[in-house]
């Protein structure tokens, strides 16, 4: 009977040591990567040097931060977000302004235009939401250029029609839902955006005390996201990457050229652009006069289509059309006709330290109390699929560029 009793309670034992070693196994206790990129446009790479931010200089102590972001050519909201989410520069990708004219469609897209904004015949490349989708992986996007298109018979899985008064809290809440949904749900990519630095960079310029409170303000909200996100009970899995398109330089009315006053605007056919860089199609047979005069244009430079510097990576799409202009920083190029009231621009020589944007990240996958050098926009894309487990398509971008700020430089999905 005893024997019995002993065989019994033996394989008891062993019942019970084999469902802890179950519940032990690497493969159920570990979670796939989750990662959550937040875009404040607009946001100088020393924002922070000049006023309070807490909670971003926390992610700095507890993550990495970059010297600085430098964005893409021209140094705008579209190209630039498109850019970080394709690793492309926007002579591949194609969108070369916030508004162009695109001959190969016969249409015009334009940032105000949502029926444009939303059409994915404009974009080219592979945004990192369809590549997720790809490797089987659940995405969202909370106002990310291009999220709202159809590119290549794809979108992510959640995402929003834009809203710009939509409430910043909202925005917040709306994330954290998505990542406290159940695992078969949850997206492993999620995108989102605030504009408000941006705007009131340009109304308040780069150096005012309006503007440093908006940067205060936002960065409360990185604080509120973090402390929500600590709740929950897959917290430690989450990489959060705080990034921003461009920067800010200051504007005055005494730096203003009239274009108007050199050149004949008549041997102008479109002018797709702003007060700091455009994109020009000349009249016919005017491409000759037209380049001759803005040539003579002070503090402007001017590149007919495919002799732009090879740095700015730019300047070869048909859509840039024949001429590109630009403005040196801190110039206005603007016409007679207009008034200008902008005490900020962007849209400058990428290369510039004022078009220079921010890179903080936090998470498992990167280094503690870590200073990154600046490095080049386009490098994020790989950035984000190496933390995914993914493989990237191709892209312009360079992953050991930023290899360097990540714990293990070995694939995620790697065993």
């Amino acid at each position: 009977m005893q024997t019995n009793t002993g065989i019994v309670q033996f394989f008891l034992l062993l019942l019970v040591l084999c469902a802890f070693c179950q519940c032990q196994s690497p493969e159920e206790k570990k979670e796939d990567p989750i990662l959550v990129v937040l875009s404040l446009d607009g946001f100088r790479w020393d924002y922070t040097a000049h006023t309070n931010t807490p909670h971003l200089d926390r992610m700095a102590n507890e993550g990495v931060r970059a010297e600085a972001l430098i964005p893409v050519f021209p140094t705008g909201t579209f190209a630039n977000h498109y850019s970080i989410a394709t690793g492309l520069y926007p002579d591949n990708h194609g969108i070369v302004a916030n508004r162009f004219s695109c001959p190969e469609l016969r249409e015009d897209y334009n940032k105000g235009d949502r029926s444009t904004v939303r059409d994915g015949r404009f974009y080219g490349g592979e945004p990192i939401w369809n590549t997720a989708q790809n490797h089987g992986l659940k995405t969202a996007a909370f106002f990310w250029v291009g999220s709202e298109a159809d590119i290549d018979g794809q979108r992510p899985d959640h995402w929003k029609i834009y809203d710009n008064a939509f409430p910043y809290g909202d925005r917040i809440d709306t994330v954290v839902h998505w990542l406290s949904l159940p695992p078969e749900d949850r997206p492993a990519l999620i995108m989102w955006y605030y504009h408000q630095t941006d705007s009131d960079g340009h109304r308040y310029g780069p150096e005012g005390d309006s503007l440093y409170l908006t940067v205060q303000m936002k960065d409360s909200l990185v604080g509120v996201f973090l402390e929500k996100v600590s709740h929950l009970p897959h917290a430690d899995n989450i990489n959060f990457i705080v990034v921003s398109d461009h920067g800010m330089s200051s504007l005055s009315k005494e730096r203003t050229v009239y274009l108007d006053h050199y050149i004949d605007t008549t041997h102008i056919e479109i002018f797709d652009g702003g007060t700091t860089t455009a994109n020009i199609k000349a009249a016919e047979g005017h491409k000759e006069d037209l380049y001759r005069d803005l040539k003579k244009v002070p503090h402007l430079s001017v590149w007919k289509r495919g002799e732009m510097p090879e740095r700015f990576n730019y300047g070869n799409h048909p859509r840039v059309h024949d001429l590109i202009i630009l403005a040196d920083v801190g110039w206005t190029a603007g016409w007679s006709w207009r008034n200008y009231s902008f005490v900020g621009a962007h849209g400058y020589d990428n290369q510039h330290r004022d078009m220079h944007g921010i890179f903080y990240a936090m998470g498992p996958a990167f280094k503690k109390n870590h200073k990154a050098p600046a490095f080049e926009s386009v490098h994020l894309y790989p950035l984000m699929t190496h933390i995914l487990g993914i493989e990237a398509a191709e892209t312009d971008g360079d992953f050991s560029e930023i290899e360097n700020m990540l714990k293990n430089k070995s694939k995620t999905n790697e065993q």
